[in-house]
């Protein structure tokens, strides 16, 4: 508890000098001089995926590879990727052994993640719940995970700032 006292205060002090009302690059301390705001899709920069499952997971006809989800869990109903398998069985609730397929959703899910929440909700005590499976699946295995090391994921590719209302929400393919 006192490293972690510590470590905010110095974080608070590095704030406040860096926005002091004389706020001169000569005036702050090299190691604030050098601070810069990261880049925040959404926030910061751009938001490149304003529908977040959806904008990354689409067909890409000119790498001949399909990822959109449809086409995902299409795959998925003879036998699910291993690694995917492991993040999603970490993920189910205690006592529950995956079979490593998907049912056939097409027909049910028509707004994506929003539909997938009919059996992913978070209380859900058969499959894993969505949060817990998507988080285990885009934020593990950093050197090797597309989101990270490829498309250069942040929170801010799925969960969406409300600037009104300081709220957020998740990304959909409807568009909110």
């Amino acid at each position: 508890m006192i490293i972690y006292s510590a470590v905010v205060a110095k974080l608070l002090l590095s704030a406040s000098v860096l926005f002091a009302a004389d706020n001169k690059p000569e005036a702050q301390p090299a190691s604030v001089q050098t601070m810069t705001l990261s880049d925040i899709p959404g926030i910061t920069t751009p938001d490149k995926t304003p529908q977040a499952c959806v904008d990354c997971h689409k067909n890409y006809p000119e790498k001949k590879k399909d990822f959109s989800l449809t086409a995902v869990l299409a795959r998925w109903k003879d036998k699910c990727e291993p690694e995917v398998m492991a993040k999603a069985q970490a993920a189910a609730p205690a006592g529950i052994t995956l079979k490593g397929k998907h049912p056939d959703v097409t027909a049910l899910v028509k707004i994506i993640p929003d539909d997938c929440l009919m059996c992913h909700s978070r209380d859900s005590k058969t499959v894993p719940p969505f949060a817990r499976m998507l988080h285990l699946i885009h934020l593990t295995d950093k050197a090797d995970n597309h989101f990270l090391s490829k498309a250069k994921g942040t929170c801010t590719s799925c969960h969406k700032l409300d600037e009104k209302s300081g709220t957020w929400r998740v990304g959909s393919s409807e568009g909110k």
